[in-house]
């Protein structure tokens, strides 16, 4: 988002959205689209709200990680097990495009929150199901959080150490993030579909699916021939460690010949034999490459990540430094492309957070705003249903809202 089009409305202006969620995969779909201009009201239960409000690193009580994740919506708190909890939040379903809820399966029809049942007051409305493993299936009633996800679906495997074979699971809430991000494009899709006269519809996403098929692409090997016999080729995403420079780490990457021997030129190094002219050559001749790259390596080490990236550079070859997340701000390129931004809020002060990546030139989304704090817009969200101010007050004290 560049800085003249950061007071937009956004691609999404006007699409109204009730978040059910807790956690990321079913909140995180959400902010995609609250980034990019639609109105977001956020339903907690009274007294904790979301448990992601608790988890992480706090500053006046405000979590950075929920900060992140439920930014620019707005709170009301209501108590779904009591009748007029629920019957507030079909009035609330009734005037939404999007209904998103990450439930285990089973829940949201005891609660009466499930999509037949807001279906009928709502035949367009757009409903988002997360679970772990999905509805059906001898999994679906397993508990699933993001490093049982990434264990069953493949990457810890994929990730497994070359040497000893231990599986290693991401430091992130890999799972998570990547079946929040496939669900807020399965709901512009369906809002797509629904513009086009296909109405509204019912999405069910497993969070096990998302993993497996974004994975599936790079790591599959041969599991993606049903017939046995496939050749095993070079694995373009295994297998490239980092180069240690002498102040950091850093990642090269000579694809094609001349990027190669551009490599060799920067360090210093004499890569014109025969053997490292051509990938095939090199190939060909694995242990005169392992002491190539070992001199490059001891030239790496002993050059500035400054000196090393400007000669790789004026080679041609693509490289780059091993950043912290959270130098990421400061960096020149990440402030040319306008990628994070201060957001105030009114407990914890000033916080940094990513703008939404894509750069809508035609519809720019909106200025990004802070996560609520839990039941903040109650009052407000009520006015706007009818409610009255003694009415607020009478469910308040009965504890359906807070």
């Amino acid at each position: 988002m560049t800085e003249e089009n950061s007071t937009g409305a956004g691609p999404l202006a006007g699409v109204k959205i009730l978040d059910l969620g807790n956690m990321i995969a079913g909140s995180g779909a959400v902010t995609t689209l609250c980034d990019q201009g639609a109105e977001v009201i956020k339903v907690e239960p009274p007294g904790l709200g979301d448990v992601m409000r608790y988890m992480g690193a706090t500053r006046e009580g405000v979590g950075a990680m929920y900060h992140n994740i439920n930014r620019g919506k707005r709170s009301i708190a209501i108590d779904l097990k009591s009748s007029e909890g629920l019957a507030l939040v079909l009035k609330l379903a009734e005037a939404a495009d999007v209904v998103v809820q990450n439930f285990r399966p089973g829940v949201v029809e005891r609660l009466g929150v499930d999509y037949q049942s807001l279906r009928a007051v709502n035949p367009n409305l757009i409903y988002l199901s997360v679970s772990g493993f999905g509805e059906r299936g001898p999994y679906s009633d397993k508990g699933a959080y993001d490093n049982i996800i990434q264990a069953f679906a493949g990457v810890a495997r994929s990730q497994a150490n070359q040497e000893t074979g231990e599986p290693v699971q991401y430091y992130q809430l890999f799972a998570d993030k990547l079946s929040a991000l496939t669900g807020s494009q399965a709901i512009t899709a369906a809002l797509f579909a629904r513009q086009r006269g296909a109405g509204g519809q019912h999405i069910r996403l497993s969070m096990a699916n998302a993993v497996a098929a974004f994975l599936w692409a790079d790591v599959a090997g041969t599991a993606g021939f049903r017939e046995p016999g496939a050749q095993p080729g070079i694995e373009v995403a295994k297998g490239v460690p980092l180069i240690q420079f002498k102040d950091g780490w850093g990642a090269v990457a000579p694809v094609t010949d001349a990027q190669f021997a551009g490599c060799c030129r920067a360090f210093g190094v004499d890569g014109s034999d025969p053997r490292y002219s051509t990938m095939a050559a090199r190939n060909a001749n694995p242990e005169e490459m392992t002491g190539l790259m070992q001199q490059i390596r001891e030239k790496a080490a002993a050059t500035t990540i400054a000196q090393a990236i400007a000669a790789m550079d004026a080679e041609g070859v693509p490289c780059a430094q091993a950043m912290e997340l959270a130098d990421l701000p400061r960096h020149p390129q990440m402030i040319a492309n306008n990628s994070f931004t201060e957001v105030d809020n009114p407990q914890a002060g000033a916080m940094i957070e990513p703008n939404n990546p894509p750069d809508f030139l035609g519809t720019p989304s909106p200025s990004l705003r802070p996560a609520a704090a839990l039941g903040e817009h109650t009052d407000a969200i009520m006015a706007e249903q009818g409610y009255g101010s003694s009415e607020i007050k009478r469910l308040r004290e009965a504890g359906v809202i807070a």
